[in-house]
């Protein structure tokens, strides 16, 4: 690790030198659009007398040697360009043709396949699958008998179906079978893909699901997977530089570009290998998800070009059991309706991302593990250019209020059984800070309305039906339902303020409270008191961390999970024995356990790991 830091600023240093002499090579003048897209980067919020970014300030920042961007609207790809290295060993440059992964966004053209096999009468969504499925089979249970799985909520991810996504293998690893991952057995990385819940009565995101669908597809169609998508999806809709082969043709692989981790340092053996192909596999350019998309503008409106007839087009975008349709994620903004997918392999992270009724979008696409920020900025940067719906194009100059209207909103709120919202004046804006969370600030739009400085999040703030003050809590850009916060009186408490004051007993006992009042309230579920033990032992809170976790174990004693949690905070606490009683516990409790098998073969694999590492060979 010390020789890597050490060389580090080097590797930036070249990364930064290839950036700067491709701008440097003779070029036409870049349209207008492109140069207020280069030059504008913002965060979520840009305030009046604040300057945006570079893409080159940006990429240095977030240590993102490559991005590749395509804009498109009036059934026209606008532009397309690349920044910075495909590989930061080579320095080669990335360029419109640079093959990156698609990741996820492999899920809707893999969907698109299979909807247009439907419309040729060859599927149907409302079938159980294994009435098409020849070479392997999904394995009855007592959740299939009352329900069997569809097509329809295998693309929705409503098929009640496990394992969330795949890490790929790397270089030099073998690859399994398909049928081998979804049997989760040697050489697989991931856990056997089964169903353990009823299916169509929860959005759960499943890759597991998509891969399902991809060996049903190869069975009906008696073709390699990749052909099938050639010829239904790639070729038609133009896409002529991508591929769902895996691993790559060397002809192609002269043209991909490798991964790279959170340093800015190509991954070992540059890129993984996905067999999970209709979930992870498509090699793509953003300006063939770009056509990819035109195409499906042409199929929404009817016109010659599209790939799928308008109804199913519809259907497709049609939200089901969250804000997923058949394929692609909805999400409104500034009143307009969006459909979009991100994309998140070893090494590379990706967007696509358009307008539902007006046609235009963009694609973003990174080859490095820090690109999620990275393509958010970009693409504020695109909407402000080209005047997005629900995309600001002007920075945002905050009202001037004085200490007395500011006042008047100061206080606490409540906005959950265990989270008050703090407000407190701080010179001309305002301090918030929720409970067990860090401060923020927020800036007067005006007397009523107030915005986040660091995301897109309004509050604003009314009286109730009874003349009870309240905020409602907006977010632009992460969607989801409001929040309220009612005013509450400064001796209110909630089981949080407890904790975060070191009155274990007070917090542990409200926290039985809300749990016998509601035992399905969010602040009492089993993740959410996990997640604030971690977020307690990262700050080396041992003592209120163990409280929480051993909270956790008493509430849900049949979650394996919840025992390999607690006893990883008194191995970091330096409990050795207690850890290895815990972890023995942890493993005894899988028999009883009804969680995903995913979640369960992880926790059996973290709790034999960590007993041989405190020298327990037979656990």
């Amino acid at each position: 690790m010390r020789v890597f830091r050490r060389a580090l600023p080097v590797l930036v240093v070249l990364v930064a030198a290839a950036i700067s002499l491709a701008q440097q090579a003779p070029r036409a003048s870049p349209a207008p659009e492109i140069q207020q897209v280069e030059r504008g980067l913002r965060p979520p919020v840009l305030l009046k007398g604040t300057n945006p970014w570079t893409i080159e300030e940006r990429m240095r920042v977030h240590r993102v040697p490559g991005v590749s961007i395509a804009v498109f609207g009036s059934g026209k790809i606008l532009w397309a360009k690349g920044y910075g290295v495909s590989d930061a060993d080579t320095l080669s440059p990335v360029t419109e043709s640079t093959l990156f992964q698609a990741a996820s966004i492999s899920k809707p053209v893999s969907a698109t396949a299979i909807l247009k096999k439907v419309e040729q009468g060859r599927l149907s969504l409302d079938k159980n699958v294994n009435e098409y499925l020849k070479s392997w089979k999904l394995p009855e249970n007592e959740w299939t008998k009352k329900t069997p799985v569809t097509l329809a909520e295998l693309l929705s991810h409503s098929g009640g179906v496990t394992v969330h996504g795949f890490p790929g293998y790397a270089a030099g690893r073998a690859v399994p079978t398909l049928v081998q991952v979804l049997d989760g057995a040697a050489p697989a990385n991931t856990a056997p893909i089964r169903v353990d819940s009823l299916p169509g009565k929860e959005f759960r995101y499943s890759g597991g699901g998509y891969t399902i669908a991809q060996q049903l597809l190869v069975d009906v169609e008696g073709k390699p997977f990749p052909q099938i998508l050639s010829e239904t999806v790639l070729k038609p809709a133009g896409m002529n530089e991508s591929t769902y082969e895996q691993p790559l043709s060397p002809d192609r692989l002269r043209f991909a570009a490798a991964g790279h981790d959170g340093s800015g340092k190509p991954i070992p053996g540059k890129r993984h290998t996905y067999p999970e192909m209709a979930a992870a596999g498509l090699w793509t350019t953003p300006s063939d998800l770009a056509r990819f998309a035109l195409a499906m503008d042409k199929s929404l409106e009817g016109r010659p070009g599209g790939i799928l007839s308008k109804e199913m087009a519809v259907k497709m975008l049609t939200p089901g059991l969250g804000d997923y349709g058949l394929g692609f994620g909805t999400h409104k903004r500034g009143g307009a309706m969006y459909f979009s997918h991100g994309g998140s392999n070893e090494g590379f992270r990706c967007l696509l991302a358009a307008h539902r009724e007006k046609g235009y979008g963009a694609v973003v696409m990174t080859n490095g593990e820090n690109g999620d920020q990275l393509m958010q900025e970009v693409l504020r940067a695109i909407g402000a250019a080209y005047h997005w719906d629900g995309y600001p194009a002007e920075p945002i100059e905050a009202a001037k209020l004085d200490a007395a209207a500011l006042a008047a909103r100061a206080g606490r709120y409540q906005v959950s059984t265990d989270e008050i919202l703090t407000l407190t004046p701080k010179g001309e804006r305002m301090e918030a800070r929720p409970s067990l969370q860090k401060e923020f600030e927020l800036i007067p739009l005006s007397a009523d309305s107030f915005l986040r400085t660091d995301a897109d999040v309004r509050y604003v703030f009314s009286r109730d039906s009874s003349g009870r003050d309240q905020v409602v809590i907006t977010s632009e850009e992460g969607g989801g339902e409001p929040q309220t916060g009612r005013r509450v009186a400064e001796t209110v408490r909630v089981p949080a303020d407890d904790l975060e004051a070191g009155r274990l007993d007070s917090a542990i006992a409200g926290y039985r409270r809300l749990r016998d009042a509601n035992p399905n309230d969010p602040s009492v579920a089993e993740l959410r008191f996990n997640a604030l033990g971690y977020a307690l032992l990262t700050r080396e809170d041992y003592k209120p961390a163990i409280a929480i976790l051993r909270l956790n174990t008493e509430l849900y004693p049949d979650s394996a999970n919840t025992w390999d949690s607690l006893a990883e905070a008194h191995m970091k606490k330096g409990d050795k024995k207690q850890a290895i009683a815990l972890y023995r516990k942890a493993l005894e409790t899988l028999a009883r356990d009804k969680s995903p098998e995913a979640v369960k073969e992880g926790v059996r694999t973290s709790s034999t790991a960590k007993l041989k590492e405190l020298g327990v060979d037979k656990p």
